[in-house]
């Protein structure tokens, strides 16, 4: 079975190749499992891995049209996405899938896209 740390990167690069099929999307982010709150909470054990794809089409900076194409294509995949109201040119999409994480956004000033997820804590 697949772990949650490559089902999260292979779900961020498909959708991100479904938004801009025309480009091939880069990891851009991936330093693997990392223990978030040793030292803080007593979770010693307990890791999540961040993982971030970024992609885009330079002739196309329509940043509302990608953040809602991002939204439809993780619900196809069974994802909850909900897209957040745009604040000062930035567009974002953020979606939840059985303790998965994941953040899309996108800038009126920027063409390329970030796909930005976090696997759910394990012990």
């Amino acid at each position: 079975m697949m772990d949650a740390r490559e089902f999260l990167r292979e779900e961020l690069l498909a959708v991100a190749a479904i938004v801009v099929p025309t480009q091939h999307p880069v990891v851009t982010h991936d330093p693997g499992p990392v223990n978030p709150g040793a030292l803080f909470d007593g979770r010693a054990p307990a890791t999540v891995s961040s993982v971030t794809v970024e992609t885009g089409n330079p002739t196309s900076t329509d940043p509302a049209w990608a953040v809602a194409a991002a939204a439809a294509a993780l619900q196809a995949r069974g994802w909850r996405a909900e897209i957040s109201p745009e604040e000062a040119g930035h567009h974002r999409v953020v979606a939840h899938h059985n303790g998965f994480d994941v953040t899309v956004h996108a800038w009126t000033t920027d063409w390329r896209i970030t796909f930005t997820g976090q696997t759910p804590s394990t012990s």
